[in-house]
């Protein structure tokens, strides 16, 4: 969130990318995404994706088409998982600026959101645990791509009270190297993000990045020392890894996997 832990729009303004939507960043300069965490009852599946594609999928067709909203995408989350995560779906929908999330839905599309059965099957199908508005910050490569990546890993960082410019300057580091493993074909998109909503300094995180990849198996398996060589960050790998460790605390990463998406083309 920037300078002053609610500013991600201000920074989103004056940097670039924007790795979930998959935009150049000359479009991603004021863009924002809204993150949805749904808990799914097991077992109950395919009575969520039912809605989600067959219900849900058309209208944000219809929002794309409009120019209500650039992309949306559904992911399962593979992990963690188990009984105890309080979250296994997540939706993600991307839009032009912060204003454009106030009114999301043309009219017309909105007489069709108080349908009785719509909301009788959505809240049916899952709970909606919580939701997120974060804004871009910076991110790889600097083309538009025409295709979401079908495998996220994103990680939340917790960032020190004052040291917001510090992580930022950290994750430029990390930008060069994600750069070369997508020259080198490991690494699909890789993009930084600042939390706008919620506010507070007691939320347990306040950025996130994503890296996508086309490939499972490059999910693990990464050549750290090689890949700082190869990137010429400027310090060895050592360095950057004590440097990064007191920039951020990792506080969680997951593994998202694309079932669906809604995208506009790349411009």
């Amino acid at each position: 969130m920037g300078i002053n832990r609610t500013a991600g729009l201000a920074l989103a303004a004056v940097v670039v990318g924007l790795s979930l939507a998959g935009t150049a960043p000359a479009e991603a300069q004021s863009q924002v995404v809204t993150v949805d965490y749904m808990k799914v009852a097991p077992g109950q599946d395919d009575g969520y994706l039912q809605v989600e594609q067959k219900m849900w999928k058309p209208i944000h067709e219809a929002r794309v088409k409009a120019g209500k909203a650039l992309g949306w995408y559904l992911y399962r989350v593979q992990s963690p998982s188990g009984t105890l995560v309080d979250h296994n779906y997540v939706t993600v929908a991307v839009y032009s600026s912060f204003a454009a999330t106030e009114n999301p839905y043309p009219d017309e599309l909105a007489a069709q959101l108080s349908a009785a059965e719509v909301m009788k099957k959505t809240l049916a199908a899952r709970d909606l645990v919580r939701s997120e508005i974060w804004g871009a910050i910076t991110g790889a490569p600097e083309t538009a791509i025409a295709k979401p990546a079908p495998f996220l890993i994103i990680e939340y960082m917790k960032v020190p009270r004052g040291g917001d410019e510090a992580y930022v300057e950290v994750e430029k580091l990390w930008k060069k190297m994600h750069e070369v493993r997508i020259k080198e074909g490991t690494l699909a998109d890789w993009g930084v993000y600042g939390r706008i909503l919620p506010g507070g300094s007691d939320y347990p995180y306040d950025y996130a990045t994503a890296n996508g990849y086309n490939r499972y198996k490059d999910v693990v398996g990464l050549d750290f020392a090689g890949l700082v060589q190869r990137a010429a960050v400027g310090m060895s790998a050592n360095e950057l890894a004590e440097r990064t460790g007191k920039v951020r605390d990792l506080v969680r990463s997951e593994l998202w996997s694309l079932v669906d998406y809604v995208q506009a083309p790349p411009k």
